[in-house]
């Protein structure tokens, strides 16, 4: 169990890293093309797949919406094929939501239902995602980084207990 957990960890950040990168280098495929793959074996080696799969739609949903907000608000521009000439989200955004989805029962099983470590970890390090996806230049912060920093930690706070919320739920 624990060497299943550490390979869940590594993966999603493999992916998540090379999603920034691929973003940054132009080749945006690269990151969903790992991530797939990951989805694939994930759901062939877990029990509950149903689960797994109803949070994994609630994390992707909730993306869209969150980062389509950060988009249409003109907060952030995304490196991507339809963003650039759509304004949609691109896919390797949103498939980071659903990779963290298939952590929250495993690596990130830690954080169920404590719900001021979902908030200590969302006000101050999920806003850090976007700052270091700013600085190898797979998104745009369209502001300064402390102001950036200052609303993506209120966003933030918020979103990441409720998502821990909904995984309790799903999990009784």
């Amino acid at each position: 169990m624990m060497l299943r957990n550490i390979l869940n960890a590594i993966t999603f950040y493999t992916y998540w890293w090379l999603s920034f990168w691929g973003a940054s280098k132009g080749i945006y495929y690269i990151g969903p093309l790992i991530a797939i793959l990951y989805f694939i074996l994930h759901f062939y080696l877990i029990e509950n797949k149903v689960k797994e799969f109803k949070y994994m739609l609630f994390c992707i949903l909730v993306g869209f919406m969150f980062e389509s907000f950060l988009l249409y608000t003109g907060f952030i521009n995304y490196n991507g094929l339809l963003s650039q000439k759509y304004a949609i989200v691109p896919i390797w955004v949103i498939i980071l939501w659903g990779g963290y989805a298939l952590t929250a029962f495993h690596s990130f099983k830690y954080i169920s239902g404590r719900y001021l470590v979902s908030f200590i970890i969302g006000t101050f390090l999920c806003p850090l995602i976007y700052i270091a996806g700013d600085r190898v230049g797979a998104i745009y912060l369209n502001y300064e980084i402390t102001f950036s920093y200052i609303v993506l930690m209120v966003m933030w706070s918020i979103i990441f207990p409720i998502m821990n919320y909904v995984s309790v739920r799903i999990d009784d």
